[in-house]
């Protein structure tokens, strides 16, 4: 295995261990990678951003717990909107 896939693995273990800190961090880098781009690419940068939580298993997590408490069932399908993930962003500044 070469030394970028062994970096790469331990990076995706760490996400998996840390999946909500870890959706803090990739949505800081969606919201800064789109205002760097003029929101000219905003939806392959989302498209993108959601293949990276699938990776490790997060995006979901915040919105399967305000499911569960209201008594709805978690769907392993159901990704945040736009809108959802906007509002998750912490402001910058």
């Amino acid at each position: 295995m070469s030394r970028i896939a062994e970096w790469l693995k331990k990076a995706e273990n760490l996400a998996r261990g840390h999946s909500k800190h870890a959706d803090q961090v990739l949505d800081r880098a969606e919201q800064y990678a789109k205002e760097r781009t003029g929101h000219k690419y905003d939806e392959q940068i989302s498209k993108g951003a959601d293949a990276v939580q699938q990776r490790y298993g997060g995006g979901g997590a915040e919105q399967q717990a305000d499911q569960q408490a209201g008594g709805q069932q978690p769907s392993q399908q159901e990704q945040p909107s736009q809108q959802e993930r906007e509002r998750r962003t912490p402001p910058q500044g």
